[in-house]
């Protein structure tokens, strides 16, 4: 670390030493706080959603327009960088098995229990009439869902993917992170990586679009598998953090001009009435704002949020928790709203504060019940290891 002349900030350029990095938390915690408002959105927006109000305003769409290119982005990017700090403690096998512990159950979990009272409460639940239990019987048998829980299944691949991918990068290019900390100075921190966000907008999305299967999902791997890989590399590349603390202001303005260009096409024209050119312009605009916001984020983070902060680490303990009920208590506040009238752009603040309140009584029920059930597991398991070390050879469990 060290001080700015005058400025009485810190910057963070001994990536190298170690230590926790408090930016990237503030950011994850940022990154899922604004899901609530997003997904909100959706309700209230022009887009076919879940739930849908009775009027929806291209106005409200500018929320999804002004969180979603980035924030996805970031968040896988930041995992990628969270994963290759492990490194420093752990081997990739176990990075591996210990990010599968983390994803996996929560994600199985919410796919079971978490989802399906979303389809249930939903303008396209598929057995309208059945009783909750026998809707979910139903919805077991005809095929499960993921919505929002699509993250966890792609970050554990991706994850996955790298633990084999790591290793053979370190033997055959061992330099490649310092060169593409290299490569992404001046201009060209800028330059390529909206170069290849506009190319891949332009000619895949198109044909592939944005699918959330996974086995479909081309256009959103790349993108997204990239943006992880890129985290990875870029963690310890002190030339990279130094870059993107001294272009923040340049990634903050343009970011700004960026999403004033896409705000003025969502406003101004419904989106299936884009001409062929508004279509190109938007997309090469969101581009820029997908990569400049990061880094603006990134920069700023750098400087504002890079010691300890209490709130952020309380948060920060249970985000995993708001994410996988978030989506399903947005829906359950909604659909009881509306029993009580039609759901209009007035209830928009009621169901974000409701759907906050009730995922932070959520996060605290979590934290209880692990707190009452942790001492319980590990009594268990030592009344039973010293059973497994007496019994006899050959013996078998019944």
């Amino acid at each position: 670390m060290i001080a700015l002349p005058g400025l009485g900030q810190t910057i963070m350029t001994d990536i190298k030493s170690g230590g926790r990095r408090h930016d990237l938390d503030a950011l994850r915690v940022l990154c899922f706080g604004t899901l609530i408002i997003y997904h909100t959105s959706l309700a209230y927006g022009t887009r076919t959603w879940l739930l849908n109000s009775i009027d929806g305003s291209r106005l409200v769409d500018l929320i999804a327009a002004a969180s979603h290119p980035w924030r996805m982005s970031l968040l896988f990017f930041i995992s990628g960088l969270v994963t290759r700090s492990l490194l420093r403690s752990r081997s990739v096998s176990d990075i591996r098995g210990t990010r599968t512990r983390q994803l996996l159950l929560p994600f199985t979990l919410g796919v079971l229990l978490v989802v399906p009272p979303q389809i249930y409460l939903s303008e396209f639940n598929p057995f309208p009439g059945l009783s909750y239990w026998e809707f979910w019987k139903a919805f077991m048998v005809s095929g499960l869902t993921l919505e929002h829980l699509w993250f966890l299944a792609y970050l554990w691949i991706y994850v996955f993917a790298w633990s084999f991918l790591w290793p053979y990068l370190q033997r055959v290019w061992p330099n490649l992170p310092s060169a593409l900390a290299n490569s992404l100075r001046g201009v060209n921190l800028f330059l390529i990586p909206i170069i290849l966000l506009s190319a891949s907008r332009l000619w895949l999305y198109p044909i592939f679009g944005e699918t959330r299967a996974i086995h479909t999902d081309v256009y959103a791997h790349l993108v997204y598998f990239s943006m992880f890989m890129a985290g990875s590399l870029l963690m310890e590349e002190s030339t990279f953090w130094r870059e993107v603390d001294r272009q923040r202001w340049l990634g903050g303005a343009l970011a700004v001009i960026s999403f004033l260009v896409v705000a003025a096409a969502v406003v101004a024209v419904p989106r299936e009435d884009w001409p062929d050119a508004v279509v190109v312009l938007v997309r090469i605009a969101r581009s820029i704002f997908q990569w400049c916001a990061i880094i603006a984020l990134l920069g700023f983070a750098g400087r504002i949020a890079n010691r300890p902060n209490r709130v952020i680490a309380f948060l920060n303990r249970s985000m995993m928790t708001y994410y996988v009920a978030h989506q399903t208590v947005i829906i359950i506040v909604a659909h009881q709203i509306s029993k009580m009238g039609p759901l209009d752009i007035r209830s928009f603040i009621p169901v974000v504060l409701l759907s906050t309140l009730g995922c932070g009584l959520i996060g605290e029920a979590q934290k209880l019940i692990k707190a009452f059930l942790s001492p319980l597991i590990a009594r268990v398991i030592a009344l039973i290891k010293p059973s497994l070390k007496t019994a006899p050879s050959g013996a078998t469990a019944d």
